[in-house]
């Protein structure tokens, strides 16, 4: 696969899979979370099509760490936000990407997060390359307008919820070239009842109880309170045949909130199992027989895709980008939000019924299938790409044919 860079003249919207791009993704990446997640599997998705990729990481840390493991380029240079008080901290920064890009000659410079994005379009500029912002979390307009002061030749947003929300916020956002791109996972294998019998066993897990998952950060946004609320609200029989675990951890603040958490199960004499931070979540969700999601903030959300994935039903939160991806009674069942009675009613009619279980998760595997694959959203991402080169070269050529008049 030859490559092609901005100064090309090819005409890129007529064979445009013949030709490499030389990508740049950047992150603040403070910790690994659900945009680190969806960024690395980007990098690999945009790799696997033999695209060049570099990752620019705003933390010397964990995420690089996890990146470098899976086999992706990354280089660590600061980002920080713009300060009159420390005017010459952002300068540094911003000089240090400047030269960054004026070696690495990206054709396209996508910022992971709105917030990454001030400092990478504002060095960006140095080159005339094209910048993407992809938006995964709501701001506020004033927030939206100053992370994304120095422009931006297209943005992306993970959900349709999202975009009309930021567009509201924000009137910049409105008038500008905007997309919605769905994240994507590489799907595993279809589970079978060996595999999952298997992974339970592994795991410790009883055989004869109906496994309930909750997998992803504990935070406040997403709904672990109302979730074990809505658990000590199940009648005796439901709870006499199900057990609910929770892998993963507040990582922002070490542990702190799941801890008030563990309390709070321990008042209300819930028996859910908290089993902090797991690298092996594929094995966690392989042992389960449903997924609840219960966030009362989420405009898109790894955990609802990835139990897709594994075939198994979820129960969601009727917010944000969660009914974009469960149809409510045919690839799941949509609560409403911060209502622990209708959560429990909603688990509690999953446990009863295996047939349910088994016929939801079935058409929520299809539906991640047709829409959330990695394949899918590499190629849904890159026709961006190229929609957006192809827009800045005819600028280019514009210009230059204006300044030779």
């Amino acid at each position: 696969m030859t490559r092609l860079h901005l100064n090309s003249s090819f005409p890129i919207s007529s064979e445009y899979k013949k030709h490499s791009l030389k990508v740049c993704l950047a992150s603040w990446a403070p910790f690994v979370g659900g945009a680190e997640i969806a960024l690395k599997r980007l990098a690999q998705g945009l790799k696997n099509q033999d695209h060049d990729v570099t990752i620019i990481l705003g933390q010397n840390g964990a995420v690089k760490k996890q990146f470098e493991e899976a086999g992706l380029r990354c280089i660590y240079s600061p980002i920080c936000f713009t300060d009159k008080w420390r005017w010459w901290r952002y300068l540094s920064a911003r000089n240090q990407l400047k030269q960054l890009f004026r070696h690495k000659r990206p054709d396209i410079i996508h910022s992971n997060d709105l917030p990454t994005h001030q400092i990478i379009s504002d060095a960006a500029r140095a080159i005339n390359a094209p910048r993407i912002c992809h938006h995964r979390y709501p701001f506020s307009g004033s927030a939206i307008n100053w992370f994304s002061k120095f422009g931006a030749e297209k943005h992306l947003f993970v959900s349709h919820a999202l975009m009309d929300e930021m567009c509201r916020n924000s009137v910049s956002l409105q008038n500008s070239k905007r997309s919605v791109v769905y994240d994507g996972l590489p799907l595993p294998q279809e589970p079978t009842n060996q595999t999952r019998y298997e992974a339970r066993h592994n795991l410790g897990l009883q055989k004869d109880k109906v496994i309930v998952i909750y997998a992803g950060q504990i935070i406040e946004r997403k709904g672990i309170e109302d979730l074990l609320q809505a658990w000590a609200l199940l009648n005796d029989e439901s709870l006499a045949n199900a057990m609910l675990v929770l892998v993963g951890d507040d990582l922002q603040s070490q542990g702190k909130y799941r801890q008030e958490m563990e309390k709070l199960a321990d008042q209300l004499n819930c028996s859910a199992r908290f089993f902090g931070f797991q690298n092996n979540i594929e094995k966690w969700l392989l042992a389960s027989d449903i997924a609840v999601v219960p966030s009362r903030i989420e405009p898109l959300g790894n955990a609802t895709l990835e139990a897709m994935s594994y075939s198994l039903p979820v129960v969601g939160c009727a917010v944000g980008g969660i009914p974009e991806m469960i149809v409510d009674n045919k690839t799941g069942l949509l609560v409403s939000p911060k209502s622990p009675k209708e959560l429990a009613e909603a688990l509690r009619s999953l446990i009863e019924n295996q047939n349910q279980r088994q016929q939801l998760g079935i058409q929520g595997r299809v539906r991640c299938e047709e829409l959330f694959s990695l394949n899918k959203h590499t190629e849904h991402v890159l026709s961006e790409y190229y929609s957006v080169l192809e827009e800045n070269l005819r600028k280019n050529k514009s210009s230059f044919a204006a300044s030779h008049k």
